[in-house]
């Protein structure tokens, strides 16, 4: 895995994972701050990224993200369509917890 810290004029926007897979690059998002200036730098982002898939001969990136409770956020799939990204899905994770 890559780790990414993803900053404009204003500091850090988001931080970013990103694994590789043999058809897909795996994107893991976590965005700190929003707002348009934070739309518009993540869609520059996002072209590199496709850019970069490319070059490494990628069919698709997939995104995913860690709710921190057992419900899906409502908003997840309105974000994900802004940039691009369909199938929306839900993923199934299991945590342990340390004592």
């Amino acid at each position: 895995m890559r780790f990414f810290s993803l900053s404009d004029e204003a500091g850090q926007y988001a931080a970013a994972a990103l694994a590789e897979h043999p058809d897909a690059l795996e994107l893991h998002l976590a965005v700190l701050r929003f707002g348009p200036a934070t739309v518009r730098a993540l869609r520059a982002d996002l072209e590199e990224l496709k850019g970069l898939a490319r070059r490494l001969g990628k069919t698709r990136i997939v995104g995913l993200r860690v709710e921190p409770g057992p419900q899906a956020d409502p908003r997840w799939a309105k974000f994900t369509r802004l940039f691009g990204f369909t199938g929306q899905r839900v993923l199934q994770a299991a945590e342990l917890r340390l004592d």
